[in-house]
């Protein structure tokens, strides 16, 4: 992870983070046999590590402190370097999976705020936990990317308060 952060996508390669972790490549390859797959685990156990699925018992706060760690992560620049190169990427197919296992990873992960919510009542049962928390999230990446707009202190609570208007009894996010 720290190479990653540090060098970017384009400059990380197997050679180095063998060297780093003083073994020999092949240790590397037998566990991740591709500098995508290398990066998908970083960023997985950095999310992980700084970006803990919540559970405060309130379905509220469990996605406004899901939401406030993943714009903190994206507010910092060794992180957006490794998101803006992991987007752009394309290399055919290859690094898309990697890209996609990651995102289901997490939005796996995620799906237990949605699924103790529907238990306590807060959601209605048969809400998609997938498309609540990509409701959720898709705007902070947007902006993230995009550098349009930054995340103010409102960000946060209105996003929240969005998705959650938009799933407040039907099964899909509101219409236009």
């Amino acid at each position: 992870m720290r190479l990653l952060l540090e060098n970017g996508h384009s400059n990380l390669t197997i050679r180095a983070v063998a060297q780093a972790a003083g073994v020999a490549e092949t240790t590397v390859y037998r566990r991740w046999p591709s500098v995508g797959h290398l990066i998908a685990a970083a960023l997985l156990r950095l999310t992980a590590t700084d970006n803990p699925i919540p559970d405060t018992g309130s379905v509220e706060d469990d996605l406004a402190t899901l939401l406030s760690q993943i714009v903190a992560l994206l507010t910092r620049p060794d992180v957006m370097r490794v998101v803006r190169s992991a987007a752009a990427i394309d290399d055919g197919g290859a690094f898309a999976a990697t890209r996609a296992a990651f995102f289901d990873a997490r939005f796996t992960a995620s799906a237990a705020i949605v699924e103790r919510a529907v238990a306590r009542g807060q959601l209605p049962a048969g809400t998609d936990s997938h498309r609540l928390i990509e409701t959720l999230v898709a705007p902070a990446y947007m902006r993230a990317l995009l550098g349009s707009r930054g995340f103010d202190d409102d960000f946060v609570d209105s996003s929240v308060a969005a998705t959650l208007h938009g799933f407040d009894g039907r099964t899909g996010p509101p219409r236009p």
